[in-house]
């Protein structure tokens, strides 16, 4: 069998170095997205983000003539949407199923 030993020193460090690592990942990571980047976060035209995303209800928030996009928002509304898709009706064009809860 193979044993390990490292110092409590050592895995303090460890732990730290980990922590660090990630907060500074969380820093980095933006808090709002525009239309351009959550075109690109999605890989989706703007015209099927208005027609299919925010028509179907995606939170979005306006400064001034800006919209932006909490992405924790767009990654819940995504899990809805997709809660609802099938193997047919799995076609972000052609959805329509929260429409209604609107």
């Amino acid at each position: 069998m193979f044993q390990l030993q490292v110092d409590e020193n050592t895995a303090r460090k460890m732990m730290q170095d980990s922590i660090d690592k990630r907060v500074e990942e969380l820093a980095q990571e933006k808090f709002f997205m525009t239309y351009k980047e959550l075109s690109e976060y999605l890989n989706i035209s703007k015209p099927v983000i208005e027609d299919r995303l925010i028509k179907n209800g995606l939170p979005f928030y306006k400064a001034g003539s800006k919209y932006l996009f909490r992405k924790s928002e767009v990654n819940n509304f995504l899990d809805q949407m997709t809660a609802q898709m099938s193997a047919t009706n799995n076609d972000l064009k052609f959805f329509e199923g929260l429409k209604e809860d609107n």
